[in-house]
């Protein structure tokens, strides 16, 4: 096993009692969201202006629902996580694989989240350069799962994160309609 990976699941192994748990549910994705997507975004916004042509209501109603249902998505996965025992923070994970709820349908329904809010939020000021530089991290951690974190989770819950692999798209859910 990679050295590295052996020593983030030891880093992992640390406990938190539980408030400090909960001061990581609550603080974590006001930072992450204002910081990781938002702030890009925004930097984005201010520095190159590249219209995406959806000025009016249309668009802002639009970009309103996106960002909505990728806030929504992302609490669903906050409150499955808490459930689970962790939080959405690498540094305190969960202690079982959760495959209830997004995650029945897609690994990663977090990053699906983050990736609604930004392009909603793009939508919402009609700024194909906000959506560009807001989908940085996001595409950036898209690699980060699949060279370190898929490793960690194998080698932390084997044979269950395996199975869980095998059956569940990575990203984008499989659509059956009957």
């Amino acid at each position: 096993m990679n050295r590295y990976i052996e020593q983030h699941i030891r880093f992992q192994k640390r406990t938190f009692n539980k408030w400090g748990r909960r001061v990581l549910i609550v603080t974590f994705p006001v930072v992450f969201i204002l910081s990781f997507l938002f702030a890009p975004g925004w930097w984005g916004f201010q520095r190159f202006l590249i219209p995406m042509g959806l000025g009016g209501a249309a668009g802002w109603y639009a970009g309103l629902l996106i960002s909505a249902s990728g806030v929504g998505l992302y609490l669903w996965t906050i409150v499955l996580f808490a459930k689970a025992r962790g939080t959405q923070v690498p540094v305190a994970p969960t202690q079982t694989v959760v495959t209830s709820g997004p995650y029945a349908v897609s690994r990663n329904p977090m990053l699906t989240s983050a990736i609604f809010m930004v392009c909603g939020a793009g939508m919402l000021f009609n700024s194909l350069s906000f959506m560009l530089a807001g989908l940085v991290v996001p595409t950036s951690y898209l690699i980060y799962i699949k060279l370190v974190e898929e490793a960690e989770l194998e080698a932390r819950f084997g044979e269950a994160y395996l199975s869980y692999k095998k059956s569940t798209p990575f990203i984008v859910p499989k659509m059956r309609f009957w």
